[in-house]
């Protein structure tokens, strides 16, 4: 599978596209002593990673940052993966951005730090933002809710789905994933363009 290919199967929310990002960037980094030791000392699981990886990709939209010119996709995520992490540490005076950030010809990357007051908080507002979002899928379509709960935070293929759910065909089960992805970016911008009320 070509970087390319697996771009556009990340960004339709693919079971096969999904997996690889857990096999290639949620991992990788999970095994490295130093960022082990973080997690461990700040609370981080892989399973927040992949949530917050997920919510930043799918639900900001920044997927489309991504510039399939010859730069490594699989780095790209790990990036943002490496950069949860290191802004968990409340002692840190920036965070780590790398909004269109890629590596040049010089092998350095053009992302820049962003000061934030408070990382705990930052991360506390995204949760919430997300849960606010599930919320409305829920009360809209309970079943696509069961069914982007079940496809991003407990990682089950489609087939698993169709079958704890009962649903007809796996194609059902993308289908409504995919109307689930839409529902969720759709508020997700509704959310954050209404901060205040959070």
């Amino acid at each position: 599978m070509t970087d390319g290919e697996w771009f556009e199967l990340v960004k339709e929310g693919g079971d096969a596209g999904w997996k690889l990002v857990w096999e290639r960037a949620i991992v990788p980094e999970t095994r490295n002593l130093k960022n082990a030791e973080m997690m461990r000392r700040f609370s981080i699981s892989d399973g927040d990673l992949m949530g917050m990886l997920y919510n930043d990709m799918i639900g900001r939209g920044k997927i489309d940052l991504y510039r399939n010119d010859g730069g490594s996709f699989q780095g790209w995520l790990r990036k943002y993966v490496r950069g949860y992490i290191l802004n968990a540490d409340p002692n840190r005076h920036g965070e780590i951005s790398i909004d269109g950030a890629y590596e040049g010809e010089d092998g350095r990357s053009d992302s820049m730090e962003l000061p934030v007051c408070d990382h705990r908080v930052a991360r506390n507002e995204a949760w919430n933002m997300a849960h606010l979002c599930l919320r409305d899928l829920w009360n809209s379509d309970p079943e696509r809710a069961y069914v982007h709960l079940l496809k991003t935070r407990f990682m089950l293929t489609s087939e698993e789905i169709r079958d704890m759910l009962e649903i007809s065909s796996t194609a059902n089960v993308d289908q409504i994933f995919s109307r689930a992805v839409k529902f969720m970016r759709h508020a997700w911008g509704y959310w954050d363009r209404n901060r205040k009320k959070l």
